[in-house]
């Protein structure tokens, strides 16, 4: 029996569409934030936020530069620090009601000039924090710095605190309590999803299609990427996500992984799928940071497609990346001098992207998709841009078409439907994000008892533009000046 369809759905196929108002494409990232910090957060776990600045990111998620505890914090800077970008979709793990320290913590402080500072307050529940004999928002308040990781107690009114030493209590969150398994999650098939099977709640919760998935800090462990590779295929049973993951540094056993390795690590857990594109290794930020390359690269991509009206037929691959100061591979491997010759042959050639020093500038580099295999015919892992245009255009109609479900469809709108497809495919190709772009109605006999049943197959064919991948200047030496050369000395 055919699979019950209720809805405006799409497909991807191996080199053609089987199925533009611009999509609204979400990059969706799944890790941890430090909603403890700010009052009201714990409400923020395994729920899908829209944050489009970095205030609002620190609203409801706090924020962090320990970004090994934090993972959330560094897509927030990356996005909206360095690039001044968004919006995004955030999802936190880090739940403060069982990811917390067995233990509470006590602290003697005396007020000086009303206000009391603690230090090193980077894991404290701000929530928790209680002053022996004396009433929040009565006595004193409360604020939490980022930067500088100290909680203050400030008097709401004058002598709220005294001068006497308080004690204060607080419970802290332990982040090493979380696990891949909470960042993985689960879905218990009636609507209650959390960690990656969250994603599942993104267009429901936030209007956005989620489009681009990630998950720093964590999508080099196998299980988890695994996760992000089935939560990113047909979520709902409609959208189609792409994925960008890391390659780690090191293995499961602590084994350093190398520019020479990362090929045989990549095939060996399966970092080779066709909607995603894997980074190696880690880069140093000239600002003392340590970064994901897969972060970097989606904060420059989200810069191309805010200026391309959300269409990603334009590669993260060779744009600029200033804040890079070099490839980092751990600190047994500084010192090391690494050419865009080498990443080419190493990472490039074998399906991993990365960074390289090209013209002048550290750059974003790689554009095929993680499966890609050097030498084969398969086109459409050549460029990374490519399955991100099958998706979006997949995407993009069920997107707008869900309007059209449970109405009649008449000859006319058949037409309709087909002649205002074949015109945004038409702007596609206007704009250069396809060379060729082509819908028809399948209205085949043999198809007479689904249009019957009311389902209605729309073909999309779409051409994607070509990369370039490489200039060669063929240089030759000729003596062909000669002739005029000599004429002009014997004047």
């Amino acid at each position: 029996m055919a699979e019950y369809m209720h809805g405006a759905y799409g497909q991807i196929g191996s080199t053609n569409t089987k199925a533009t108002t611009r999509s609204r494409n979400a990059i969706v990232y799944v890790g941890t934030a430090p909603v403890h910090t700010v009052e009201g957060g714990a409400k923020n776990v395994n729920r899908p936020v829209v944050v489009n600045d970095m205030s609002e990111a620190r609203k409801y998620f706090g924020m962090s530069y320990e970004w090994e505890k934090y993972t959330l914090c560094e897509a927030v800077h990356a996005h909206f620090a360095l690039n001044e970008v968004g919006p995004l979709i955030l999802i936190n793990v880090l739940d403060p009601a069982t990811h917390k320290s067995s233990e509470s913590g006590t602290v003697s402080l005396t007020p000086e000039n009303g206000m009391v500072r603690i230090v090193n307050a980077g894991d404290i529940m701000l929530e928790s924090v209680t002053v022996e004999s004396k009433v929040k928002d009565t006595d004193y308040k409360i604020t939490y710095d980022p930067a500088k990781g100290v909680i203050t107690l400030a008097e709401a009114r004058v002598g709220g605190l005294g001068t006497e030493a308080l004690t204060i209590t607080y419970e802290s969150v332990d982040v090493s309590k979380v696990t891949e398994n909470d960042v993985i999650g689960a879905s218990d098939g009636d609507g209650l999803n959390t960690g990656l099977f969250a994603v599942k709640n993104v267009y429901q919760l936030t209007g956005y299609v989620p489009s681009f998935l990630l998950c720093p800090g964590y999508s080099g462990v196998k299980d988890v990427h695994a996760a992000m590779i089935k939560n990113s295929q047909k979520i709902n049973s409609h959208w189609d996500a792409y994925v960008l993951a890391d390659i780690p540094i090191a293995d499961a056993e602590g084994e350093a992984v190398t520019l020479s390795t990362a090929k045989t690590w990549k095939d060996a857990n399966g970092y080779n799928c066709a909607n995603e594109t894997v980074y190696f290794p880690l880069a140093k930020g000239t600002d003392g940071y340590t970064y994901h390359l897969s972060v970097l690269a989606a904060a420059n991509l989200q810069v191309l497609l805010s200026q391309q009206d959300g269409i990603p037929y334009k590669t993260a691959s060779n744009t600029g990346c200033p804040i890079i100061e070099n490839l980092y591979l751990g600190e047994d491997s500084l010192g090391r001098v690494y050419d865009d010759e080498l990443i080419n042959e190493k990472l490039c050639k074998n399906g991993i992207a990365s960074a390289a020093y090209v013209g002048g500038s550290w750059r974003i580099w790689g554009a095929h998709s993680a499966n890609y295999v050097y030498g084969t015919e398969d086109r459409l892992s050549e460029a990374e841009n490519n399955r991100m245009m099958l998706q979006y255009i997949s995407n993009d109609f069920q997107h707008r078409r869900s309007g059209d479900v449970d109405k009649p469809m008449t000859a006319n709108d058949i037409k309709m439907l087909v002649s205002e497809e074949q015109s945004r495919l038409d702007a596609l190709v206007k704009t250069g994000a396809l060379i060729y772009g082509k819908v028809v109605f399948d209205g085949d006999a043999k198809r007479m008892g689904d249009i019957i049943t009311g389902k209605y197959l729309f073909s999309f064919e779409a051409g994607t533009t070509p990369l370039c991948s490489s200039l060669i200047a063929d240089v030759s030496w000729t003596d062909a000046g000669y002739q005029v050369y000599f004429a002009s000395i014997a004047q």
